[in-house]
């Protein structure tokens, strides 16, 4: 693929992002794990290799490490944002143990997150999230920009794609955090490639393909 060609797949990769999170915040307590994350995402939202509408949207996610939540259908509790702060119910993930809840907004990153639980009447733990890249990281367009040309020559020309730009992030696993871009095709076919806030790539992958020969050298499994 020509250098004109590898800018051309960066512009209608851009233009076909179904989903791109900005930045993710973290905190940790000595049973919990809380996560927040920002950006904009396809409205409705759905994997068919084909991107739609923008909308924004911030989500947050509370797990527990150990039994404490196993007995809770939801949790409140309240989330600041600088100075403003909202009431907030988050419901458990009937396949999971987490907790979780939606804001339909694109949250600042360089805005102050807290989050406070009503776990019990004597139980209000209350986490101060940072985030989960250094400064100096790339941003998700960067990594985007890195992986499209990583797997530009898996693409065909003519070819239908949307986007998703994620974060993974795994404390237990003392990993620190990548971007994790996600191209599918709307043949069924899906491309991976794991970017390190330094923009090195440290994997991609292939899957649903005729060929899956990229994935030997992957350092790292796929997720969602």
């Amino acid at each position: 693929m020509t250098a004109t060609q590898k800018k051309n797949l960066l512009a209608k990769a851009l233009d076909n992002v179904a989903e791109a999170r900005h930045y993710m915040k973290h905190a940790d307590s000595e049973n919990l794990c809380v996560q927040f994350f920002s950006g904009t995402r396809e409205e409705p939202y759905a994997q068919d290799g084909k991107a739609s509408k923008q909308v924004p949207f911030a989500i947050i996610n509370v797990e527990a490490t150990d039994n404490s939540l196993k007995d809770f259908h939801q949790i409140e509790g309240t989330l600041k944002i600088g100075e403003e702060q909202l009431p907030i119910v988050l419901a458990k993930n009937p396949y999971d143990r987490n907790f979780a809840t939606d804001i339909s907004r694109l949250v600042d990153v360089n805005k102050p997150i807290e989050i406070t639980l009503f776990i019990t009447n004597t139980n209000h733990p209350t986490l101060t999230l940072e985030n989960v890249m250094d400064e100096g990281a790339i941003s998700w367009k960067q990594a985007l920009e890195i992986a499209a040309k990583k797997i530009s020559n898996k693409l065909k020309k003519s070819q239908g794609f949307e986007v998703y730009v994620k974060i993974v992030h795994d404390m237990a696993q003392d990993a620190g955090a990548f971007w994790y871009v996600q191209f599918i095709c709307d043949d069924g076919c899906t491309h991976f490639c794991v970017v390190a806030p330094d923009g090195a790539v440290i994997g991609n992958c292939s899957d649903k393909c005729h060929t899956t020969d990229d994935c030997k050298d992957s350092k790292h499994k796929h997720k969602t």
